[in-house]
């Protein structure tokens, strides 16, 4: 019997020991987790802490600005209702962030813009959408003045020999200049009647010129008055070939103009030296050799192309059923 006393009390001493050991397994473990947690927790809270900082900074610096709450299509204007104010993050507003409401209201979209799109100087522009019928038109034929450079603003103006003068084309800016020639952009409605007045001026020897404004800023456009001649518009109606005509025989009348001016010049001159230098500058402006005007072939040609130029254009003033209409 006390054996077996002996043996429980062994086995009961046993199980203590081992129930004691997993508990401390046990203890240890969940003290390493709970370690663990508190360490991951902390880690948390340093990273939302830094986080709040940065947002903190952020809302600190935002600026101000613009984006639209619908989309909008190339070259369409963008109304006070199609914005929407918003802050921008510091780190994250470009440069050019418009933050005025009236800097964008009014204006035109250059590219397309999506609904939320925050708005830059660079997507928007307020200039009037480019007209469709807008072309670039070089022109060879307008007396332009010595002063002229690119970036000015002229009216382009007719005058015919009885005096009469009109406004062809108002406030044009000049955006090409390469010695008599200019380029402007022009609607169809101006090329039109641009084309009339080449053709109005070959046939009834009238100068296209141009005027510079004293300071086109805050001076207006004027009205153009120059009215399209019915019969000049028949005619290039019945020959499409006449403006082209037209156009080349006045341009080189302003060539033969600025050969003759040059000629002219180098009959001052003094020195051998100045005189081929002079005669170089006339070649690269007038694009052809200066011949001698005392050989009088020259003379001859042009009077024989002058007389044939009166011909024709008194055939095709026949042919449009009238002779001149601004002659008094």
């Amino acid at each position: 019997m006390s054996k077996l006393r002996k043996s429980s009390k062994q086995k009961l001493y046993a199980g203590c020991i081992g129930a004691g050991i997993v508990g401390i397994i046990f203890a240890g473990y969940l003290m390493v987790n709970i370690h663990q947690m508190n360490e991951v927790r902390k880690q948390a809270e340093v990273e939302a802490e830094l986080k709040w900082k940065v947002y903190e900074q952020e809302q600190r610096t935002a600026k101000k600005g613009w984006a639209v709450v619908r989309d909008i299509s190339p070259g369409e204007q963008i109304a006070s209702n199609d914005l929407k104010g918003i802050k921008v993050p510091g780190s994250q507003a470009p440069s050019n962030l418009l933050a005025n409401k009236s800097e964008v209201s009014g204006t035109t979209a250059k590219i397309e813009l999506k609904k939320g799109s925050v708005l830059t100087s660079s997507m928007i522009t307020a200039d009037e959408p480019t007209p469709k019928d807008l072309r670039n038109r070089e022109l060879k034929v307008v007396v332009l003045p010595n002063s002229l450079k690119s970036g000015d603003e002229v009216d382009i103006r007719i005058q015919f020999p009885t005096g009469q003068d009109y406004i062809l084309l108002s406030k044009k800016k000049i955006s090409r200049l390469e010695g008599p020639i200019v380029w402007v952009t022009l609607n169809e409605q101006e090329i039109l009647s641009l084309s009339s007045a080449i053709v109005d001026a070959y046939l009834h020897k009238a100068s296209i010129y141009a005027l510079t404004y004293v300071d086109p800023q805050f001076q207006p456009k004027a009205i153009p008055t120059y009215p399209p001649n019915a019969q000049v518009l028949a005619l290039m109606n019945s020959d499409p070939n006449l403006i082209h005509i037209a156009e080349q025989k006045l341009s080189k009348q302003l060539r033969d103009s600025l050969e003759n001016a040059i000629s002219s010049s180098n009959s001052v001159i003094s020195t051998p030296v100045e005189r081929s230098l002079s005669e170089e500058i006339a070649a690269q402006h007038a694009g052809a050799t200066i011949e001698n005007p005392t050989s009088g072939i020259d003379v001859t040609r042009n009077e024989y192309e002058n007389e044939q130029d009166h011909q024709e254009q008194t055939k095709i003033l026949t042919q449009g059923g009238s002779s001149d209409p601004y002659a008094k």
